[in-house]
């Protein structure tokens, strides 16, 4: 019986380089050869990524941290929590979402959850914004915050929070969204949206 060839272990700077490749699948390769074959190397590397200057380069890097699935909700949450630069924790936060977004099944962190309330507050609003997206892409267990959110009084925000909450299969959504619309203080913009959202809650019935 033969045995199976080694797969050779791709160069990780080599790699960090097709992470700049303009062609998405390179890109994808790139990060996913990372996860598989570099993850303690690579982790610390796409995380100081998120300070460049290059939108190109540190977005690269948040779907590279998307890969990784809950082992990187910590460390995203330490460098939201030591940055003062607010792309870097818009980033730390789109990560989240990536992450959601590839890992549905797994639960995030009460720490990575305290990292998204506390960005629903941030001075940036890009960062205050990119939470409530990334909510959204939490679902069922971000369900209070969206909610709160969803009547609240910062329209963007409770547009979003109303388009999230359209996705999610839950009695407590929609009787949200009913609430909203039934209040008549309700902003006029968000009564567009929560109308919107129940009836795409209604059309995937």
């Amino acid at each position: 019986m033969t045995s199976q060839p080694q797969v050779e272990r791709p160069d990780l700077d080599a790699l960090f380089a097709d992470l700049a490749h303009p062609n998405p699948n390179i890109q994808r390769e790139a990060y996913m050869a990372m996860v598989d074959h570099w993850p303690e190397e690579s982790m610390p590397r796409l995380l100081a990524l998120l300070g460049q200057s290059d939108v190109s380069v540190y977005r690269a890097a948040v779907k590279g941290l998307g890969a990784f699935g809950t082992s990187a909700l910590q460390p995203l949450a330490d460098l939201f929590a030591a940055s003062p630069d607010g792309t870097v924790r818009a980033c730390c936060v789109k990560a989240y979402a990536q992450i959601a977004s590839n890992f549905p099944e797994e639960k995030f962190s009460s720490e990575a959850m305290a990292v998204l309330e506390k960005a629903l507050s941030d001075d940036s609003p890009v960062v205050s914004q990119s939470a409530v997206m990334a909510l959204g892409q939490v679902g069922v267990q971000a369900l209070p915050l969206l909610i709160q959110i969803c009547k609240g009084d910062n329209i963007a925000h409770v547009q979003s929070a109303a388009m999230a909450l359209a996705e999610i299969p839950d009695p407590s959504a929609e009787a949200c969204l009913r609430e909203v619309l039934a209040d008549p203080s309700t902003d006029p913009l968000c009564r567009q949206m929560v109308e919107a959202s129940l009836g795409r809650l209604e059309s995937s019935r």
